[in-house]
């Protein structure tokens, strides 16, 4: 299945960029595998949805009211998740399918789709392999290759599995001001990342921030892909 050109929305949030993409959430139940601290997922439950996130690494916490909505987080795998088949309109990716090793990358996707009720949509959004900020990262957390296998498994492994496929790009927005702010905002990564606090500090590092920052004036703006895969064509709600 061929997703077609890519529709570009500009600059965005990754909650703007699914509300523009699929319309309000309000009252529909949203699964957010790897959803890290939950502001993704809390921003989906101040539009009103019911969400649940899922991660690794993250400790559990209860449900939570925000606005109209609510949303929890459970500590768990995005390839072994404890929710009944059926019992989500939205499953989402957010920066964390490249995450996933690639041995399990199937095993998640197909995890993503038993948890969709029939209507219901996979929405993967992936830091492109390009931009600035990849520039500047790359001599110390290159991710070409995980994002590369993030985009061949949706090929082989979501796909297949629902009718439609759509693709959208847009930009989000990061800025540094100065090298400072973003050796704290990559330092405070590591957790889940392959790299340690001294890798990210070094002078080949503030050598490209500072030739960067020269040319982008601090935007460091993220190119964003989104895959978005339905069975009926329709909005999401």
């Amino acid at each position: 299945m061929n997703a077609g050109p890519a529709t570009s929305l500009g600059l965005r949030t990754h909650v703007d960029a699914l509300l523009t993409i699929g319309g309000e959430v309000g009252g529909l139940d949203v699964v957010d595998l790897g959803c890290g601290e939950g502001h993704f997922a809390r921003g989906l439950a101040s539009r009103g949805a019911v969400v649940t996130g899922i991660d690794p690494w993250v400790a559990p916490m209860p449900e939570q009211r925000v606005g109209g909505g609510r949303f929890c987080i459970l500590q768990a795998r995005a390839e072994a998740v404890p929710l009944p088949a059926a019992s989500a309109d939205i499953v989402t990716f957010i920066f964390s399918l490249h995450h996933v090793p690639a041995g399990s990358l199937a095993a998640a996707l197909r995890e993503a789709s038993r948890l969709l009720r029939p209507s219901g949509r996979l929405y993967v959004a992936e830091p492109l392999a390009e931009g600035p900020l990849h520039d500047l990262m790359q001599p110390f957390h290159d991710e070409t290759e995980v994002r590369a296998n993030a985009l061949t498994a949706l090929s082989e492994f979501a796909a297949p599995k629902f009718e439609t496929a759509e693709l959208f790009h847009y930009l989000e927005r990061r800025v540094f001001a100065d090298f400072r702010a973003f050796a704290t905002r990559m330092q405070a990564n590591t957790r889940f990342n392959d790299y340690d606090e001294k890798d990210v500090d070094t002078p080949e590092i503030v050598s490209r921030f500072d030739g960067l920052f020269s040319r982008f004036g601090g935007n460091f703006d993220q190119p964003v892909r989104v895959n978005l895969f339905s069975r009926p064509r329709s909005r999401i709600r």
